[in-house]
């Protein structure tokens, strides 16, 4: 299992780090894992709102679905993602700091298949690959997006 507790601070107000973290259209912005998001649900989106997704991770082409588990204005936003032989649950949790914000990002993951034997080395590109996602959220939002 792969477990991660990652954070850095925005210097942007609570309210937009929020707004852009928890509109799924911004995910591909940030998360180099995800390369598109189609609404599966209809309506507003919300917690239980299901999204197909295509991403890539460690060089291959995953398909999956994207499922928002949280939903907490101002506070934090989770999102369970199953794709292809990898189900991670990643929750962002937010705390104002001063005049920015504190993103505190928790990642799960059970790998299978491919994945599972290489676990441990999933954990580093994993780690990895959420500090770099965690430095272009921060970059994206200190820069007006």
């Amino acid at each position: 299992m792969i477990n991660l507790d990652l954070g850095v601070l925005i210097d942007r107000p609570i309210k937009d780090v929020f707004a852009f973290i928890s509109n799924p259209n911004n995910m591909s912005k940030w998360n180099s894992a995800v390369l598109s998001l189609e609404p599966v649900t209809p309506g507003a989106v919300g917690v239980g709102a299901k999204f197909k997704s295509i991403g890539e991770m460690m060089g291959r082409r995953i398909e999956g679905e994207m499922q928002i588990t949280a939903l907490e204005p101002d506070t934090k936003c989770g999102f369970q993602v199953n794709a292809g032989p990898m189900k991670v649950d990643l929750t962002i949790s937010l705390k104002t700091v001063g005049t920015g914000t504190k993103v505190s990002l928790n990642a799960q993951g059970n790998p299978g298949g491919i994945f599972k034997l290489a676990e441990g080395v999933m954990q580093g590109q994993v780690k990895s690959m959420m500090e770099g996602n965690l430095a272009r959220l921060k970059d994206a939002l200190e820069k007006g997006a």
